[in-house]
């Protein structure tokens, strides 16, 4: 199914053309089915993988068509025993992606636990959290897991604990492990490369087992060979990656069908290491892949006395078996956002949907690190100013890390693509004032793009931040490298791209700046969820300031725009 973003998405004539061209298929389709079919494309485009259908009318008409069929029968579309209506392709994604976890998860290796409790205590600092440190118990995990997947907020160290189980895998295989990095977008991967070869740096561990750890990060799509013009990708079942161990980053924005194209493509043995937020707003193409997989943790009573072997302590009870028992770890304690954080305690509020304390936190004057302009729209001439020194230093011919490093400490994110195109023309109308951009020229010293297609040829990709300045007599784009230097490429050869002194909460998943301007939309949207709200917050290191009318911050703290799907009832059972 064809799908735009979050921010275009909208009701159109696509939902009728598809009806139409079912009813031609099916000359004796039903009014109810087809209403059914056209409330399935609107929630595809939405995010939602399946429908639900409620109605036994709608539930009879479809059933009584030959496009329609119960699961496992060939037929376009699919209705479930759950009464949910998919795409024959969504149904099958879903189904093989939730055996192959399931499979993965089902996959465990016996480790001596005394070698492992040594290795705990050599790769792991001394915490106050003793032997409850919920970083121990992923990497422990890991050993064991053929698949770990480990949640967390900003600062939970999440990258920090994957260095150090890769390392703990490598010392206790008996071969050389071949192991790999991707995340769903290059901004996200580049972001990964960076924090690795940081972490890795600093791992006080044999050289052999540092030569292991992957110290770049790749895309999705570059992983498994998936390109534009190609039905599949070159890496599948019967052509597995040649991989040991597979890291995930990012993992809230990958969608059903890359997940399923990727943990396809893994060989029977591997290890699959997922990381991300699943509180983080979900990927832009159907699916909530991370919060269905991550929706709880489970453990089972063998488990858990291996773990006290190890030196840990029960992080839970021992229940029920499930499909994902022992393979999810939520990481709960944030370094970089502590108790006297606003920013992690105005996060938490949302997350749990407490106005009263949302309210109250920016009320007070203990937390400058947060505030809030209640119904006012941005200052257009106020976000100019904030990139002053962004200017000075791009038309000053600064180095192009230093031009970067400024254009990251401040960002404007709202959730309506419409504003985000509206403040971006704001700032190059004051540029055209301030004498430092032609108008008969899109490209400026100082135009910072976003990309927004991969294009191998040039080796850019979807979510990559590059900034014009000058070459001699000519403009270059500069793109950081994940090595840490830049290269620089001519504006004619970047693939679709937008200007981005202010970008959608969408797209700023994966970075992080300094300050964060929030702006809310002057209206509640269904769209505007608190995991819109909460991601947008958390993209904020020192300060973030929230812009809109009380109404819509408190509607968005009480939405959950939760996403129709059968993942999470094949891999966890009530």
């Amino acid at each position: 199914m064809p799908s735009l973003n979050h921010e275009e998405r909208s009701d159109d004539v696509l939902p009728g053309v598809l009806s139409g061209l079912m009813r031609r298929l099916d000359p004796g389709l039903g009014e109810a089915a087809s209403a059914a079919i056209d409330a399935l494309v609107r929630a595809n485009r939405a995010g939602h993988v399946c429908r639900r259908v409620l109605d036994g009318e709608s539930r009879r008409e479809l059933m009584a068509s030959s496009l329609v069929a119960r699961a496992g029968a060939y037929a376009p579309l699919v209705l479930d025993e759950g009464e949910r209506l998919y795409f024959a392709r969504h149904w099958w994604f879903e189904k093989e992606l939730a055996a192959r976890l399931a499979a993965l998860a089902a996959h465990k290796s016996e480790v001596d636990p005394a070698r492992v409790r040594a290795l705990l205590d050599a790769l792991f600092a001394p915490t106050d959290e003793g032997a409850a440190d919920r970083q121990r118990l992923a990497a422990a995990l890991a050993v064991r897991q053929h698949l770990l997947v480990i949640s967390g907020g900003p600062g939970t160290g999440k990258t920090t604990t994957v260095v150090r189980l890769l390392a703990m895998l490598a010392a206790l295989s008996p071969r050389p492990l071949v192991m790999g990095m991707a995340a769903p977008t290059g901004k996200a991967a580049a972001r990964l490369s960076e924090s690795m070869r940081g972490a890795r740096a600093a791992l006080d561990v044999a050289p052999e087992v540092k030569v292991q750890l992957p110290d770049e990060a790749q895309t999705l799509h570059r992983l498994i060979a998936l390109v534009p013009g190609r039905d599949a990708p070159r890496y599948h079942a019967g052509n597995p990656l040649p991989l040991d161990v597979l890291v995930i980053d990012e993992a809230s924005m990958v969608d059903l069908t890359l997940m399923h194209d990727t943990v396809a493509a893994l060989p029977g043995h591997a290890r699959l290491i997922l990381l991300g937020d699943r509180d983080q707003l979900a990927s832009v193409d159907p699916g909530a892949v991370l919060g269905d997989v991550a929706a709880r943790e489970a453990w089972c009573a063998s488990t858990l006395a291996w773990l006290a072997k190890a030196g840990l302590a029960a992080p839970g009870e021992a229940g029920e078996a499930q499909s994902l028992s022992d393979a999810v770890v939520f990481l709960t304690r944030s370094h970089r956002f502590g108790e006297k954080s606003g920013i992690g305690r105005l996060a938490r509020a949302v997350n749990s949907g407490n106005e009263a304390a949302v309210l109250a936190l920016l009320a007070d004057s203990a937390y400058p690190d947060i505030e809030w302009q209640a119904h006012i729209a941005p200052d257009e001439e106020a976000h100019y100013r904030e990139r002053a020194a962004y200017f000075a230093l791009a038309h000053g011919g600064a180095a192009p890390a230093e031009v970067f490093a400024e254009f990251l400490r401040f960002m404007l994110l709202t959730g309506e693509k419409r504003e985000v195109a509206r403040l971006n023309q704001a700032v190059e109308a004051f540029l055209l004032r301030d004498s430092k951009r032609e108008a008969e020229s899109e490209w400026y010293v100082g135009r910072a793009v976003m990309v927004r297609e991969n294009d191998y040829s040039v080796g850019l990709f979807n979510g990559d931040i590059g900034i014009a300045l000058a070459d001699g007599d000519s403009l270059r784009v500069y793109f950081p490298r994940a090595d840490g230097s830049f290269r620089a490429v001519a504006p004619a050869r970047l693939p679709g791209h937008e200007t981005a002194f202010a970008m959608t909460v969408h797209k700023s998943q994966g970075s992080e700046f300094d300050r964060v301007w929030l702006v809310l939309p002057q209206q509640s949207s269904a769209l505007f969820s608190r995991a819109l709200l909460y991601t947008g917050i958390t993209r904020a290191r020192l300060q973030c300031r929230l812009i809109g009318p009380q109404a819509v911050l408190l509607a968005a703290t009480s939405r959950v725009a939760e996403r129709e799907s059968g993942l999470g009832a094949r891999l966890w059972r009530d």
